[in-house]
């Protein structure tokens, strides 16, 4: 019976130490990640913090702006956003701040590192609350051209709900005898706090950060329905960024005074323009939007909403470059396809007027294509006029639905 009681003891204080010691979860899967460069290499959960061990390797890639194609970087320099925060995926509340970081600066300096170099840097956060056991690492946007961030979306880790208390509930100590008349009522021994529901410690963690939001979602094929390889580009303090993500997933941070425009793309699919205006989001921070491309194939046809023209003339608006863009980049991407551009009005006006509009417009389009590079036999222009409505043209916002310009494959 000692024995026993002996060998219960041990194990008893083997889990507290345990405890103390607080949960690793080495090399965490990670579901999508914004560079390659950086990789989190284990997760540790103490009573206090959440601590991240993470590697950055300088890859020798080629680097955007030097004056040679195909140049080499040969080094950079790393830092750490004092901003950057862990968050609970799909509540942009639940966030826990950056306290302190080992082996990488935090504020104005940077760190200079060679082509090839590896550095190990830890991240101290505060302690996720238990239960959370999925997590995002958010390092911010980048503020200046050049600047790439580091952000690690889906980062799985053991952090279950019931935790063992650290620290055993002590016993009150024994009361001394005293007589009846001064006797006073013995304070009752307090419980260890164990927390079990940890949606109040969230609360308590919200914090008030108005210009911060988050537009999230994932990319599917619209015939399908099965998740993309996608990659999501936009435009954010004059640098272009783009996400790639293999599950078709995307999380992306977003300045809730901005406006922004995403190009969505994949390869073998026309690509998606997503806009969003943050500011009349109705004080919402958390932005929800699922993409459906369609696979590029003989006959199939895309819309091309962000085409602007002068009203009653077919000169290209400086607002349709981005669209022209887009429709540029797939033409490029697939060389052998063929297009056929096409032009449409609403009813109102001289219908031959409308009709030889229509045609200048798409001709318009060809245009620009061929000014890129792109080869005139690939294309093909025709108007149709008011021929081919998508809505009654009854009223301003039908009639602006069919005043459109659509491209249809004709060549794979």
């Amino acid at each position: 019976m000692k024995f026993r009681t002996y060998i219960t003891a041990v194990l008893f204080s083997i889990a507290l130490f345990t405890q103390a010691l607080g949960q690793v979860t080495e090399s965490p899967r990670v579901e999508e990640r914004s560079v390659q460069d950086v990789s989190i290499k284990k997760v540790e959960l103490t009573d206090q913090y959440t601590i991240i061990y993470l590697q950055y390797i300088d890859r020798q890639r080629e680097a955007p702006g030097l004056p040679f194609p195909g140049m080499k970087s040969q080094g950079a320099s790393i830092w750490l956003d004092p901003e950057t925060r862990l968050y609970k995926p799909g509540e942009i509340n639940t966030k826990f701040k950056l306290i302190k970081a080992e082996n990488i600066p935090t504020k104005s300096d940077r760190m200079p590192v060679k082509g090839g170099q590896v550095v190990d840097f830890v991240a101290y956060f505060e302690r996720l609350t238990p239960g959370i056991e999925v997590f995002d690492f958010y390092e911010g946007r980048a503020t200046n051209p050049g600047e790439r961030t580091w952000n690690f979306y889906g980062v799985h880790i053991k952090n279950p709900k019931n935790r063992i208390s650290e620290k055993p509930a002590k016993l009150p100590e024994k009361p001394k005898p005293v007589t009846p008349e001064k006797a006073e009522p013995l304070e009752k021994p307090r419980e260890p706090e164990l927390i079990e529901n940890p949606e109040e410690l969230d609360e308590k963690r919200m914090l008030s950060e108005p210009s911060f939001g988050q537009l999230q979602g994932t990319v599917y094929d619209a015939v399908t329905n099965e998740p993309l390889t996608a990659s999501i580009q936009y435009v954010e303090n004059g640098d272009s960024l783009t996400i790639y993500s293999s599950s078709g997933s995307f999380r992306v941070g977003v300045d809730l005074s901005k406006t922004y425009s995403f190009q969505v793309a994949a390869k073998g699919y026309f690509g998606e323009s997503l806009e969003l205006n943050p500011k009349d989001s109705s004080g919402h921070q958390l932005f929800n939007k699922n993409i459906y491309l369609r696979p590029i194939q003989v006959g199939a046809s895309m819309a091309m909403g962000n085409i602007y023209f002068e009203t009653g003339k077919y000169g290209l608006l400086p607002e349709s470059f981005p669209e022209l863009q887009r429709l540029l980049n797939l033409m490029k991407d697939n060389p052998g396809l063929g297009i056929r551009i096409e032009g449409h009005t609403d009813n109102v006006g001289d219908f031959d007027k409308n009709l030889e509009l229509s045609k200048q417009r798409a001709e318009a389009v060809k245009g620009y294509l061929v000014s890129k590079g792109v080869k005139p036999e690939r294309i093909e222009a025709r108007g149709y006029g008011s021929t081919r409505p998508i809505a009654k043209d009854q009223s301003e916002a039908e009639r602006s639905r069919n005043r459109r310009v659509e491209v249809v494959i004709t060549q794979e």
